[in-house]
């Protein structure tokens, strides 16, 4: 029996797609992909950790069993006529090409991502140490600071390393000769810009101190001062006195005092911590003038049903 006009159509029509499905994988990649351009290029401060751990990545093969289960499938496609087995031939050595394509990709980008490990090697510095120094420079300027190093020493040892990786792929088989070719000719331009990019360095200002940080804690200055214990402290202010009110409640003690009293142990604190360098000066100075005005309105405060816990009419 001919196979209908219609069912001929369908098969060439499918058998075209899967082809330009095949061919885009392929010329998709490239003889050099852009993956493995781009490890040369500079990279931002906080991406650089990759710089040093990619090289020890595997390249990632087809799963176990995947080549096997499309070529079923392609079987079966040919076995109901839906494509020729010519079409099927030309789908599966594409798809292997496209596998090698890949996989010598991957020994390129692996080789490019060494970059930071190897300046690391050359300047004499721990990775780690290097990535810490380098916002707000470049490595070549790193490597002009670090004596007996230079900048142009520093590119001549990538593009030595890079090319004796390279060479060794290729030797492999790991790389074609044209795509060994193809990332020497490369190498100057993007180690040039590698070595001279300037790391963003990050400003982070500085948090302004609060002068309530340096009050502390008031309920135990009020108890020292006004000499009553914790527990009848906490039951007056949580019956809506005022620690003001409380202090002017006890003989021989006024608001007015424990003003005086919390005042001085927070210029205490503050002048302590200026002296131990963990404030300015300037900073001091504003904290100092701030001090009696935000223990004035703690010690004015009247505890509420919110701050007590309590809702109200209870």
């Amino acid at each position: 029996m001919e196979p209908s006009p219609a069912k001929e159509a369908t098969k060439d029509m499918f058998g075209r797609k899967a082809l330009a499905i095949a061919t885009a994988s392929v010329f998709g990649l490239g003889l050099l992909s852009s993956a493995a351009v781009a490890a040369l290029a500079p990279v931002s401060t906080g991406v650089l950790a990759d710089q040093g751990t990619a090289a020890s990545v595997d390249a990632k093969g087809p799963k176990p069993g995947a080549p096997d289960k499309f070529k079923a499938i392609l079987d079966a496609l040919v076995a109901k006529g839906v494509i020729t087995q010519a079409q099927e031939d030309a789908i599966l050595a594409a798809l292997k090409d496209a596998a090698g394509q890949k996989d010598r990709d991957d020994v390129l980008e692996r080789i490019l991502r060494g970059l930071f490990e190897q300046s690391a090697t050359y300047l004499g510095i721990a990775p780690a140490d290097l990535k810490a120094k380098l916002p707000g420079t470049s490595l070549g300027a790193i490597a002009n600071a670090t004596p007996g190093k230079s900048r142009d020493g520093l590119v001549a040892a990538l593009t030595t390393a890079s090319t004796t990786a390279i060479d060794k792929a290729f030797a492999d088989k790991k790389l074609t000769q044209e795509q060994a070719d193809k990332a020497k000719a490369g190498l100057s331009k993007h180690i040039t810009e590698f070595v001279d990019h300037v790391y963003t360095k990050v400003e982070r200002k500085p948090v302004a101190p609060k002068v309530e940080m340096f009050i502390g804690d008031a309920v135990s200055v009020a108890r020292d001062y006004l000499g009553v214990p914790a527990t009848d402290l906490g039951t007056a202010l949580r019956s809506g006195k005022s620690l003001g009110e409380i202090a002017d409640s006890i003989p021989g003690k006024n608001r007015q005092g424990l003003i005086n009293a919390m005042t001085a142990a927070a210029n205490a604190k503050i002048n302590e911590a200026a002296a131990e360098n963990k404030i300015t000066a300037e900073q001091a100075a504003t904290l100092n003038a701030n001090v009696v005005a935000a223990v004035t309105k703690l010690v004015d405060r009247k505890m509420t049903a919110t701050t007590t816990g309590k809702k109200p009419g209870r």
